[in-house]
């Protein structure tokens, strides 16, 4: 009597654990239907439960790092940034946020485990990386680690550069205070004592706002001369270079270009006017230049337009986030071939703009991945990101062609910081005119040179030729209708030079 009733209830058991298995696996199974096998921070495909939550490796590796070395983040929107799979890097104070919310725990962190962790068999994990040039998106390897550490210390620069060390009052409107124009301010003594910039400085922000005067066009200038110090410099610390003269070297090479990204880029990002291009400090050019900001003739042959149309319109067809921005942005200031660069910096730039490219490449395989397109949609995507590199270099040159006609021919008051970027010898660099000292440019060339020449009768007759001979058609032709010097300026200035030479003869 007791055996049959032990094998009954033996039964009832057994049927009761098959049950309660197959209840688990339903349940699973119903879980990766309703979302569960998602990562809760970022909607990725979740790796498994870390820290409490279901979490893809990204995020578990970034609230790990987060809470192990004890960071502490600022948001620059308001604390309302989007965080997904495509934007999960762009603001790391939400992301973090993020984590708390769905419930990662800090204290599920165990402090006794090292931070890579020991590999089992790196000899089998080493031929597993050499025989797939393309690892899976979710492998969490020692590589994917340094490239995400690097695109952390890129967006780290970008926020630095973008943000202010000495606030301007709130009362002071940006761009009514002058531009304060220091005649003895060099580039190498900006990389030697970065606070020399500190009164310039002003937080980065972008706005479809008013139109800039000359003033508030010249304070953004300083302002992008400033976040590409301050770019460069982070560039040459993060490979061990400390050298100012060739930091200044790659300054000069490549800011022309990390000025016109720059603006595209973040109009891009603040407007689709296809009409504006917005600078740093809330204002705006039109497409239409207005005549007061073409007079100094930076802005001449159709510069915002190119900009617009060459750059602005297809970064935003692109839809490029804030990770390819700031790659981009590496990308173009690593100059590695950069007049004056001795041979070993320019093969360490060289190398660290090679890895800043697989960097660029990865992130955007990892987002066709997640999205469960073809690897060649990533091949394509990273194609067509660097073919924003051609327009930019004809517009950088483009740019530096402006500056040295506004240079010579300019009437407002150029920044010396500007001039010795786009000047190849300090010797070539000519005063501009400023507001106690309007005197012509031909004279004061003239006057430079007349104490080192000695002028004979023969002279002074080929000179009274010389007025006589109109200007160069084909050179003009070039020049936009403002960049061209004032025909009774430049007889004038003839004049004085012919009355100097007779004087000088017959003395």
């Amino acid at each position: 009597m007791m055996q049959s009733i032990y094998k009954a209830n033996k039964k009832i058991l057994r049927s009761f654990y098959y049950q309660k298995v197959l209840i688990v696996v339903i349940s699973d199974y119903r879980a990766m239907d309703l979302g569960e096998g998602m990562c809760m921070v970022c909607g990725d495909r979740s790796a498994g439960k870390h820290y409490g939550v279901m979490a893809c490796y990204g995020c578990k590796g970034f609230f790990r790092r987060t809470i192990r070395s004890g960071q502490s983040y600022t948001c620059r929107f308001m604390q309302k940034c989007s965080i997904d799979k495509d934007q999960r890097n762009a603001c790391r104070f939400c992301r973090f946020q993020r984590c708390l919310e769905v419930g990662m725990e800090p204290d599920a962190i165990r402090p006794d485990r090292d931070i890579i962790g020991k590999q089992k068999n790196p000899r089998r994990k080493k031929l597993r990386r050499e025989d797939s040039l393309l690892p899976s998106p979710g492998a969490d390897s020692h590589c994917s680690q340094q490239e995400d550490a690097l695109l952390t210390y890129l967006l780290d620069t970008e926020l630095q550069a973008m943000s202010s060390i000495k606030r301007l009052s709130v009362a002071t409107p940006i761009g009514i205070a002058r531009v304060k124009v220091d005649p003895d301010l060099e580039l190498s003594g900006i990389f030697q004592n970065r606070y020399v910039l500190d009164s310039d400085r002003f937080d980065i922000c972008y706005e479809a706002g008013r139109t800039a005067t000359v003033e508030q066009l010249s304070q953004a200038v300083r302002r992008y001369i400033g976040a590409a110090v301050d770019w460069i410099d982070a560039l040459f610390s993060l490979v061990n270079l400390s050298e100012c003269n060739e930091k200044v070297f790659v300054l000069k090479s490549s800011f022309a270009a990390f000025c016109a990204f720059t603006q595209a880029a973040r109009t891009a990002q603040t407007t689709s006017d296809p009409d504006l291009l917005c600078l740093c400090n809330r204002t705006v050019i039109p497409r239409q230049t207005p005549r007061h900001l073409l007079e100094n003739n930076f802005l001449s042959n159709n510069m915002a337009a190119r900009i617009l149309d060459e750059l602005t319109q297809p970064i935003r067809k692109l839809l490029l986030n804030e990770a390819e921005i700031v790659s981009l942005t590496a990308l173009v200031l690593l100059d590695a071939d950069a007049p004056g660069l001795s041979l070993e910096t320019s093969q360490t730039l060289g190398a660290l703009r090679d890895r800043v490219q697989h960097v660029l490449f990865q992130m955007i395989r990892d987002r066709v991945s997640s999205a469960e397109q073809p690897i060649s949609a990533a091949i394509s995507r990273f194609g067509n990101i660097l073919l924003l590199l051609p327009p930019l270099a004809k517009i950088s040159s483009i740019l530096c062609e402006n500056v040295q006609f506004a240079r010579m021919f300019g009437c407002q008051t150029i920044d010396p910081l500007l001039i010795e970027i786009f000047v190849d010898s300090p010797g070539e660099i000519i005063p501009s005119p400023t507001a106690r000292e309007r005197t012509d440019v031909s004279t004061q060339t003239f006057l430079q040179a007349s104490p080192q020449q000695q002028t004979t009768s023969a002279d002074v007759d080929d000179l009274s030729s010389v007025h006589l001979t109109p200007p160069p058609t084909a050179n003009l032709s070039t020049l936009s209708p403002l960049s061209i010097p004032n025909p009774g300026s430049v007889m004038h200035g003839r004049v004085q030079q012919q009355q100097v030479m007779s004087g000088s003869g017959t003395s």
